[in-house]
């Protein structure tokens, strides 16, 4: 069977050892798929840091934690328009074993041991492409500078953070630098209204690339950009895969400097 497993169907615990119902041990295994069999280490790892999340569309695992705890996405949430008014992860409520996991996240990544066991978990899936935050955003500048030393001890790895979060990039740029300088990350600062204008000028001062959403992608939502905005930009392919990024990775590249995702 692929995907989720069953409520009803048993497996043999990676914590306890003990043949469980899935759904019984939730608070340890949390929302993912069990793929192979996890090292030592890598039991560790979860433990230390709350596992990693799947999401369907992505080809990778995530790292997520609530969206309720954004600090711009819980007040976007809020304002009609905007790209957060209706996004899906403020409706987890109705998966409370996910929610669950991802709360149990936010208290973890305090842990002096959280940056080794992310390297771990991410070193252990062999996939060159990890996004953060398929849920939630930044919550300090703290929590930045963690995310860029899991990407400096995982060179082969290419890392994907989007975020709203411009305040934070702008205090973590004044002590350590644009965030260019590390080469398999690329943050993508989000406009935060729908049909928004890409902020180059903060993109450039950040060295982070960017992202929007638009309702359609046709010739009226992209008049307002001008020729240099729309070579630059790159439609979301995953509208017309159904809902999946298959085999594109264009958010993980530099070369494409505007991601247009189709609103859904």
């Amino acid at each position: 069977m692929s995907g989720m497993l069953s409520r009803t169907m048993t497996t043999e615990c990676i914590f306890c050892g003990k043949k469980l119902n899935y759904f019984e041990c939730f608070n340890q295994l949390g929302y993912i798929k069990i793929r192979r069999h996890l090292t030592e280490e890598e039991k560790k790892a979860m433990i230390i840091t709350g596992g990693l999340e799947t999401t369907s569309k992505m080809p990778c695992k995530s790292f997520s934690i609530p969206s309720t705890m954004c600090h711009i996405g819980s007040i976007m949430k809020n304002i009609k328009g905007s790209t957060c008014e209706h996004c899906y992860t403020f409706r987890y409520g109705r998966y409370a074993h996910v929610l669950a996991k991802q709360y149990e996240r936010i208290g973890k990544m305090i842990d002096p041991e959280w940056v080794d066991a992310m390297v771990v978990l991410i070193k252990g899936e062999k996939n060159s492409v990890f996004r953060w935050h398929g849920s939630g955003d930044l919550m300090s500048v703290r929590h930045l500078e963690n995310i860029v030393k899991v990407c400096q001890k995982t060179p082969e790895v290419n890392h994907w953070l989007p975020t709203l979060e411009a305040d934070i990039l702008r205090r973590y740029v004044d002590r350590h630098g644009k965030l260019d300088k590390i080469p398999n990350l690329v943050v993508r600062l989000s406009t935060p209204m729908l049909e928004g204008r890409p902020n180059y000028m903060l993109a450039k001062k950040y060295g982070v690339s960017l992202s929007r959403v638009t309702k359609k992608y046709n010739k009226k939502n992209i008049a307002s950009m001008n020729l240099q905005e729309m070579h630059n930009l790159r439609l979301c392919v995953a509208s017309k895969q159904d809902g999946k990024c298959n085999d594109c990775r264009k958010c993980w590249s530099r070369e494409h400097q505007v991601i247009s995702y189709v609103y859904h």
